[in-house]
């Protein structure tokens, strides 16, 4: 029976002294991995960063909301200009703005013609302003008054004949 309990003494020994160097060891890793984290001179700065770049969509999101309410924005080609041998044509879009040709301004100085749009709008109560301003420069002088304004279908057609250049 002694040699039995011996062997058991051994065995609670050994259990015990594993038991202590697990848990030393996990202990250690824990407290490793924790006093990086602590010690870590980057840690803050990364959580600063996020924090940031979390605010910046927050005020990304904020500004969509209220800066660009419009379902119906304009597109970039609501203006197409053809060039053709003795004249220019400016087609105008006009689905986007109510297919009112008294929402667009033609004015022309020189060599340049200027175009703009604008439309009023309510929806959902809320006001909206639709407004777009483009302005050409033909190189030739423009002579205002032949200048011809037509409207065919959902289109605006500003025609604008091409000046001879004399001595050149």
């Amino acid at each position: 029976m002694l040699e039995e309990d011996r062997h058991t003494v051994k065995h609670a020994v050994i259990t015990f002294i594993a038991a202590l160097l697990g848990g030393f060891l996990a202990f250690y890793v824990v407290m490793d991995i924790t006093l990086a984290k602590m010690f870590d001179p980057m840690r803050g700065f990364r959580r600063a960063e996020k924090m940031i770049q979390k605010q910046a969509r927050e005020m990304q999101r904020i500004d969509n909301d209220i800066f660009m309410p419009s379902p119906m924005p304009l597109h970039h080609s609501i203006i197409n200009m053809v060039k053709e041998k003795d004249q220019y044509k400016f087609i105008i879009d006009l689905k986007q703005l109510n297919n009112n040709d008294k929402n667009i301004n033609v004015t022309a100085e020189g060599d340049t013609i200027n175009i703009k749009g604008v439309m009023d709008k309510s929806e959902n109560n809320k006001d909206m302003v639709i407004e777009f301003s483009q302005t050409f420069a033909l190189g030739a002088p423009i002579d205002e008054d032949k200048i011809k304004k037509e409207v065919k279908g959902d289109k605006y057609i500003i025609t604008v004949p091409i000046e001879e250049k004399n001595g050149d």
